[in-house]
């Protein structure tokens, strides 16, 4: 059986970091999602490196995908702002690890090569502190918006530590290539982020309609089997990280229950596409 992931955005923003580590452990999966932002709240309001540490360590939990890393290609105040970012996403890893996944998101200015060139620098510093770079392509929102820009990317690196964030709402909302995605190397392909949606989408700006109306996997109507089947033809085996970020859910169950829900779902959702 797969494990699962309970990614960061999927209980809200701002949930009490013991509920969330709570919530977790109780449906049963293997580790967390974080959010830098959420991270640098914690610590101003006075919880210490050592007391996430003891709640992740009470539940047998880690965090195993640190988000997310911006502007990382830039020039200026915004690569300066980057740069900041990158430091503490570095901390929380040391803090809160082993390992693990740091997403990094376009746009990019300049070449491919430019933009290469920048993601080894990334890369580099990610392992020193147990980290990788995993690129989740998205479109519209971005210059990288699908399996084969992702992977170009992160191949011309040239750094082992780049590879992908396949999530499956930019993947269906996007080119839907699994041709594309299957020549990927199976082990470049870092994170697997699993949910549903709508055939037609709910509202016509992006960004507000992958943040407000993704449903749990197997309750909309993406093909998820066509790809699962190709990341399991692949040889891709690893935890699955269940994202599903709506509004509904967040208005009509608490956080232990929007766990659960999403768990047993996912799992449902992966048996049936493995039959």
């Amino acid at each position: 059986m797969t494990d699962l992931i309970l990614s960061h955005f999927s209980l809200g923003r701002y949930v009490d970091f013991t509920e969330r580590v709570r919530a977790a452990a109780e449906a049963g999966y293997v580790g967390i999602g974080m959010w830098l932002g959420d991270y640098v709240r914690l610590r101003s309001e006075g919880r210490s490196d050592a007391d996430l540490r003891a709640v992740l360590d009470h539940h047998g939990l880690r965090v195993a995908e640190y988000e997310a890393l911006r502007g990382w290609a830039s020039t200026g105040e915004e690569l300066a702002r980057s740069r900041r970012d990158e430091e503490v996403l570095h901390r929380m890893a040391d803090a809160l690890g082993p390992g693990g996944n740091v997403q990094v998101l376009g746009p990019f200015p300049g070449s491919l090569d430019d933009a290469a060139q920048a993601l080894a620098g990334v890369c580099g510093r990610a392992a020193e502190h147990g980290l990788r770079a995993s690129i989740e392509y998205l479109p519209e929102m971005t210059n990288i918006p699908d399996a084969r820009t992702a992977w170009e990317l992160a191949s011309r690196s040239g750094h082992a530590g780049a590879g992908l964030c396949v999530d499956s709402w930019h993947h269906f909302r996007g080119t839907d290539d699994l041709a594309t995605l299957a020549a990927v190397p199976a082990d470049r392909v870092f994170v697997v982020q699993l949910n549903d949606g709508p055939r037609v989408r709910a509202e016509a700006d992006y960004y507000r309609d992958c943040t407000r109306n993704r449903r749990p996997p197997g309750e909309g109507d993406f093909d998820l089997p066509a790809l699962v089947r190709t990341l399991d033809g692949m040889g891709v085996a690893i935890p699955y990280s269940v994202e599903v970020l709506s509004t509904d859910l967040l208005a009509r169950e608490t956080p232990a229950e929007i766990a659960r829900h999403l768990a047993a779902a996912t799992r449902r959702a992966l048996s049936a596409a493995r039959a």
